[in-house]
């Protein structure tokens, strides 16, 4: 072990799985649903987790049984920016792989200089997976900023062509979630994108307003409860009927009450109890849950070669009722009505790596053995 490790931190994550590594608080676009950007605008000390540091880290979570790592900032591709060393990330999936993660990704932007597809190192990475918020020029570039449709589109064409394994992230808001002329969904539309471009997998993520600190990004671009679970249900119905051509992930999001009642061990999955998961940040805090991004709440810190149990009151735990199954803790501060609001993650029987590989995803119990 690089890092002298709290016991408790050890008991706590003895069934990690993954890492989620923000390698950087700097991004090249600025776009209004993110929710990392408040760190990308502003932060204090270290902007940048050091490649040493970070290596040392991967080291040791590896050592307490992660096998899958993601790299995210920020904009992973600017990594190496203070150190004025383009290729860091690339240095970096080459030492994950030789630590000996079974499945490295990055979630990017995708508007990075296309030759850095071209690096050896970078190619030894499982997955990478870019991020497009709609199915054309004008969906997407109104979101994300003039051009980059384009940028993103061309690069990933050519990670195709260089038999990267692509996938595609996308954050679905209010328009997306209408219905066309001919009575589907825009977001079907988003799908067929996918589909003819040769994507392996996409996966979606939720505009909510859900009450969590994330709640903070701009722009009036979420979804109502019933407009998500009425899309969510016609999405699942036709990935249950094969009926797309690509690998679809879609969080369920929310639950009838009665029906997380009937079955709390599973729709309470929730990895802050599980400790299945670390995200680390150049800030020197170990989070959990992906809700509490850019606050001080944390489950640990680490520095000077320790990793730290955060004993003060912003540890994200204390409101958690870790022996029990609950809706999802964070997101339970905003009433809902007839549903109770799930983990970010729950995206059961869809393909993904953690949960079908070792987490065993239909037979899992959520809570620490």
């Amino acid at each position: 072990m690089h890092f002298e490790i709290d016991d408790r931190f050890r008991k706590h994550f003895k069934n990690l799985k993954q890492v989620f590594l923000y390698v950087i608080d700097e991004c090249s676009l600025e776009c209004p649903q993110c929710i990392y950007k408040p760190n990308n605008l502003f932060s204090i000390g270290d902007k940048e987790i050091p490649l040493e540091t970070a290596i040392k880290l991967l080291c040791d979570f590896y050592e307490l049984g992660a096998r899958k790592l993601t790299f995210l900032g920020g904009e992973p591709t600017l990594y190496g920016k203070e150190s004025n060393d383009a290729y860091s990330i690339c240095d970096l999936v080459h030492e994950a792989k030789h630590i000996g993660y079974e499945y490295v990704r990055m979630a990017t932007n995708g508007v990075f200089d296309t030759l850095l597809l071209d690096n050896c190192k970078l190619k030894e990475i499982d997955e990478i997976s870019f991020s497009l918020d709609g199915y054309n020029i004008a969906t997407n570039d109104a979101i994300r900023g003039a051009g980059n449709f384009e940028k993103t589109t061309r690069n990933i064409a050519h990670a195709i062509d260089l038999d990267y394994r692509v996938d595609i992230t996308c954050c679905l808001y209010d328009d997306m979630l209408s219905k066309t002329e001919f009575g589907d969904y825009y977001v079907e539309r988003f799908i067929q994108l996918a589909e003819n471009m040769g994507i392996k997998r996409v996966n979606f993520h939720a505009l909510v307003k859900d009450g969590t600190p994330v709640d903070t990004w701009t722009g009036d671009l979420q979804v109502s409860t019933e407009k998500w679970i009425e899309v969510y249900n016609q999405i699942i119905k036709n990935i249950e009927e094969k009926k797309y051509g690509v690998n679809v992930r879609i969080p369920q999001t929310f639950i009838k009450k009665k029906d997380f009642e009937a079955n709390p061990k599973y729709f309470g999955f929730c990895p802050a109890k599980m400790g299945e998961r670390v995200l680390v940040h150049p800030d020197g805090i170990i989070r959990i849950c992906s809700g509490l991004l850019c606050t001080p709440y944390g489950v640990a810190d680490y520095s000077d070669n320790k990793i730290t149990w955060n004993d003060r009151k912003t540890n994200e735990l204390l409101d958690h009722k870790v022996g029990e199954s609950t809706p999802c803790t964070n997101r339970s501060k905003r009433d809902f009505g007839d549903y109770y609001p799930l983990c970010f993650s729950f995206k059961p029987k869809q393909t993904e790596f953690v949960y079908e590989a070792l987490l065993n995803w239909e037979t899992f119990n959520c809570l620490p053995k």
